[in-house]
């Protein structure tokens, strides 16, 4: 009995022993996961903070011509290329300055001591006399100071002015460069968010897929359960589902980086508070080759940007010239000195030559590296050109190419479903093969996913076509209609 009763009182004390480790347990776990959770939210805070702001003025639902005019604000590389190009806007300033007359003024104030030693009556400082009092006495004498200068060049046989025109012609150069670098970067705009909607057009075929995978395999197992299907056509069927729903969740992540794609080209940070909306209409082209050719010569910006460095390199020739010749210019200047005001004053005028007779060859090396600089660009001018008329004649076939694939695709597409859905009848009804049935769900997605990529493609070869002739501006901003 002393016995039973020891027992129970050490299985009550190992009780309580074991109870208290597990709470002490849970309460260590739990503090565990408390510290892991604050951390990780730590961790999440400082990334949302680093994280650029959102910019709550931007409009939450975004369609193509949005999603461009917002390109054109916070896009860096286009606010980067405008900058530039602002730049050079201040340097052909800066040539003008040689247009107006060069003027500085100086004021000068200067206290000095003196002793009077060896020199009874007199002192002699700065070139005036002053009388002493006495010898061997300090005195503190004032000096002040002034002048005003003025130069003007009258005349430089054209290097004054052929400078100017050089950086004039840069300036001009920079803004072409900047209206191609907006070009270049709305087309990416474009062919972004045509590749957008389409992997989501994708995604919703592979959503089909599955779909369709998933049904052929409920009735491949029910007829393999009532005994009139074989284990072989409910394997496949299987197969066919789970490669499907890989395919379905691997578009996810795909429409996932398009879009985050999309926002990179528009300038905007990863946010989900932006909607895009699909503005895209597939309509015929039907300009023509000849007038499309005639709008990139005229407003294509690689060309200009060459036809400008070819007028700012003549000029740079030009003004290397005229280092042979002298240069004519006025001065003038009027100065004031006295220990007390008023001042002494005097002033100067005149007219100065400056001949140049040897400068080490220098002009002579000026010249010809400005001529090679001329001869470059001459070339890359006709380079410009013959890849423009060939790149516009390209875009426009392609154009017309691809217009007709995407017709005939669509109507491959249409005859696909229709195939699938017969054969998928033939199927439930015992009349058809479960590879039959397969094979037909495979063709119509194949021909979906073809006419999805083709009437996308057709988007952004248009864009192509219209980046190249530098209207990107016009016709996708400036019209009310895509």
């Amino acid at each position: 009995m002393a016995n039973f009763k020891s027992f129970i009182k050490s299985s009550i004390f190992l009780f309580f022993i074991s109870f208290s480790l597990i709470l002490i347990s849970n309460h260590s776990s739990y503090a565990a996961k408390k510290s892991n959770k604050t951390n990780t939210d730590l961790l999440t805070f400082n990334a949302y903070n680093d994280a650029p702001k959102i910019d709550k003025t931007l409009p939450a639902i975004i369609n193509l011509k949005t999603a461009l005019e917002i390109a054109l604000k916070h896009y860096p590389g286009i606010m980067a290329s405008k900058y530039s190009y602002i730049s050079s806007i201040y340097t052909k300033n800066q040539s003008l300055s040689l247009y107006y007359p060069q003027i500085s003024g100086t004021a000068g104030f200067s206290k000095n001591s003196v002793m009077d030693v060896n020199n009874r009556g007199i002192t002699t400082i700065n070139g005036q006399t002053y009388p002493v009092s006495g010898s061997g006495i300090n005195y503190s004498l004032n000096n002040y100071s002034g002048s005003l200068n003025a130069t003007y060049m009258l005349y430089s046989f054209g290097s004054r002015y052929y400078n100017y025109l050089s950086a004039n012609y840069n300036m001009k150069g920079a803004k072409a460069g900047y209206g191609m670098t907006v070009n270049n970067d709305l087309y990416n705009v474009i062919l972004n968010f045509a590749t957008y909607f389409a992997d989501k057009e994708l995604m919703k075929a592979d959503k089909e897929n599955l779909k369709n995978s998933e049904i052929q395999y409920k009735a491949a197992g029910a007829f393999y359960r009532v005994g009139t299907g074989n284990l072989l056509d409910a394997e496949t069927a299987r197969a066919t589902m789970e490669t499907a729903r890989a395919t379905y969740i691997n578009s996810i992540y795909i429409v996932k980086i398009a879009r985050l794609a999309l926002l990179n080209s528009i300038g905007l940070p990863p946010s989900k508070q932006y909607h895009f909306v699909n503005t895209l209409k597939f309509k015929p082209f039907n300009l023509a080759l000849d007038k499309l050719i005639k709008k990139a010569l005229k407003f294509n910006p690689q060309l200009k940007e060459s036809l400008y460095a070819v007028k700012s390199s003549e000029s740079s020739v030009r003004a290397a010239i005229s280092g042979y010749f002298p240069t004519f210019n006025a001065d003038f200047s009027y100065a004031g000195q006295n220990s007390a005001f008023p001042l002494n004053r005097n002033y100067s005028v005149g007219i100065g030559i400056s001949i140049p007779l040897f400068n080490g060859f220098l002009t002579q090396n000026k010249i010809e590296y400005s001529r090679a600089i001329l001869n470059s660009n001459i070339w890359n001018r006709r380079l410009t050109k013959d890849n423009l008329v060939y790149g516009v004649s390209g875009d426009y076939y392609a154009i017309l190419n691809q217009y007709s694939t995407v017709k005939a695709l669509k109507s491959s597409a249409d005859a696909s479903k229709l195939a699938y859905q017969l054969a998928l009848k033939s199927y439930e009804v015992g009349v058809g093969s479960m590879v039959q049935l397969v094979t037909a769900n495979a063709q119509y997605i194949s021909g979906i996913t073809s006419y999805i990529n083709a009437k996308f493609t057709y988007f952004y070869q248009k864009a192509k076509l219209y980046s190249d002739l530098g209207l990107m501006l016009e016709h996708y901003i400036k019209r009310k209609n895509i």
